[in-house]
């Protein structure tokens, strides 16, 4: 009997293909793309039954069209800016998202990147391994994280993770969002409702967590930034497309802006010219945020449960969350 071949669009190799594998459903063929390239992912969705969409590569129109016998996507993250929706909203293919399944793990790393930032661990880590012993002098450019006032730029699942992590620093927040939460757990977060413009102006340290769109593309660029408190810090651990580099690389150079942390960037891999990736007030991360061991195995575990459940016609009763 033939089996159903589940197709990843990512070239899994090392430790992350080991657990791939080492989570496969039986039952099912499980293949990986073998580079990470359109051409790859055109021949080989041909005869796949299921998608598993992991990775950058385009699951556009004519990619899909392609597939000829393919029932369902499952995503392994939850960004959709890859996958393209207006294709499958008029196509029978469901689109199905573990929402919230790495929300702790990009919480943390961007706690880690304001902390980090607002400490200038990068510059004096490497102050202090060539040698540079100036404990008074570094330490008073340093910040603490307490009292300080952080804007959130979108309220999802990783954002509510976040504003728990940060409860006990002791800090204010601003939050800007389609939707406003209730007073009770604006209350008890020590959160403020306010238009973009006012986050933007009052925050000492910015948090982007919304979803890229034709809305947020570019939200942060120079005007915004000119608006921003003097020595403000950037944490951008949604989409690179929402912060414009040219402009935050400006801002970081002119001392506008004291530091950035980006794990997300507009073109990844980063190119030579990165306007970010010269400047020691940056701190920059390859798209890791959720990507620890533990989000990592708990991605692809559930997104395999809910191929598994689909096949079997028992995901919408049991598990899974159909997004399309």
């Amino acid at each position: 009997m033939n089996m159903k071949k589940i197709l990843i669009t990512n070239n899994y190799t090392g430790v992350p293909r080991e657990i791939v594998f080492g989570l496969a459903p039986e039952g099912f063929c499980v293949e990986t793309v073998s580079a990470n390239t359109r051409e790859a992912l055109m021949e080989q969705v041909q005869d796949a039954d299921y998608i598993l969409a992991s990775g950058r590569l385009k699951l556009d129109g004519e990619v899909l069209s392609h597939a000829k016998k393919l029932k369902m996507i499952q995503r392994t993250g939850v960004g959709l800016d890859s996958i393209d929706l207006e294709y499958l909203k008029t196509s029978s293919i469901p689109l199905y998202v573990n929402q919230g399944i790495n929300a702790q793990s990009v919480a943390e790393h961007a706690l880690l990147l304001m902390l980090a930032c607002l400490r200038k661990l990068t510059v004096i880590n490497a102050n202090t391994k060539a040698g540079v012993w100036k404990k008074q002098e570094q330490g008073v450019q340093t910040y603490e994280l307490h009292g300080k006032t952080v804007g959130i730029i979108g309220m999802g699942n990783i954002a509510k993770r976040l504003v728990a992590l940060l409860k006990p620093f002791g800090v204010h927040i601003l939050y800007y969002n389609l939707f406003r939460e209730s007073e009770e757990y604006e209350c008890e977060n020590c959160m403020q409702f306010v238009s973009i413009e006012e986050l933007i102006g009052a925050a000492d340290i910015i948090s982007i967590n919304c979803a890229l769109t034709d809305e947020t593309r570019d939200l942060i660029n120079a005007d915004r930034i000119a608006m921003m408190k003097d020595g403000a810090i950037i944490i951008n651990t949604a989409r690179g497309g929402i912060v414009n580099a040219a402009d935050t690389a400006a801002a970081l150079a002119s001392g506008k802006l004291a530091f950035v942390g980006m794990d997300v960037h507009e073109s990844e891999p980063i190119a030579e010219d990165y306007p970010l990736k010269a400047m020691d007030n940056t701190i920059l991360t390859p798209h890791i945020a959720g990507v620890t061991h533990d989000a990592f195995s708990a991605m692809i575990r559930d997104a395999f449960r809910n191929i598994a459940l689909f096949d079997k016609g028992e995901l919408e009763a049991i598990a899974g969350s159909k997004y399309i």
